[in-house]
């Protein structure tokens, strides 16, 4: 069995099949083990976002010395992949990377739950991918108030990782809207997105790409890295610290999700 550290995942203690089980179906023989950011800023401007890199980095550190053969970012956002490639022993793969290369090569949109207002984290993904141009728009079927209540059972993000009917519906009209205007395919905008996936995909006529299993799929399938990064001495340590020093401060609601 192989197994991948999710970066960034929170654990729910009354799931015990773990994290993601949609994909537990898809990759059967696959051990998915959850390390949270410690950093409970919810990632609201790039700001947060430049915080959140390092909670992620510190967290896919964490996995790599457990024994985890790989790293997948659980966000679209893929916060500190360019840090976790620079110091990692094992391949470090982002969900939103992921995602897009597997959009390419047609034209596609994006559907997210989160509002316009966070659309910068999508577009910068799409810059650092090479695939602006092929990408006809981003649909958003979330609006600023939901980002005001996130946590609890009846929080926005709730109600998105159980596919409630009134955010899947959303989610249905932004992917007609999009293949109306000559999409090929559509990403879903956010990994949170991943338990409604398949059902979204079973519903419309166009794939639709589940950024989440993209980035689990392309971790099984990375070879061993060829050359191990050298870490300066003391930086692992700097990083740690670093992260511990605002580990204790409230959390922030959905602190590592956007994304």
């Amino acid at each position: 069995m192989r197994r991948i550290g999710l970066i960034g995942t929170v654990p729910n203690p009354l799931q015990r099949t773990g994290p993601a089980p949609e994909l537990a179906v898809l990759l059967p023989g696959l051990e998915l083990v959850a390390y949270p950011s410690r950093v409970p800023a919810f990632p609201y401007t790039p700001l947060e976002q430049a915080m959140q890199a390092l909670g992620h980095a510190e967290a896919a550190l964490q996995a790599a010395e457990d024994g985890c053969g790989a790293v997948v970012i659980d966000s679209v956002g893929d916060y500190g992949l360019a840090a976790m490639r620079a110091m990692l022993p094992v391949p470090a793969i982002g969900s939103g990377e992921a995602g897009l290369a597997e959009a390419q090569g047609r034209r596609f949109g994006i559907v997210t739950v989160w509002p316009e207002s966070m659309n910068f984290i999508l577009s910068e993904r799409l810059s650092a991918s090479g695939c602006a141009h092929a990408c006809i728009g981003i649909v958003n079927v979330g609006e600023d108030s939901d980002t005001e209540v996130l946590a609890g059972p009846g929080g926005y993000l709730a109600q998105v990782r159980e596919g409630r009917e009134g955010v899947v519906g959303k989610v249905l009209a932004g992917v007609a809207e999009l293949a109306a205007r000559g999409a090929q395919a559509v990403m879903l905008g956010c990994t949170c997105m991943s338990g409604m996936a398949d059902g979204i995909a079973d519903t419309v006529d166009i794939p639709i790409i589940n950024p989440l299993a993209a980035g689990v799929r392309a971790a099984i399938t990375a070879p061993p890295l060829s050359v191990t990064p050298h870490l300066r001495e003391g930086r692992a340590d700097l990083l740690r610290a670093m992260v511990a020093a605002v580990a204790d401060e409230p959390a922030e609601d959905c602190p590592v999700c956007i994304g």
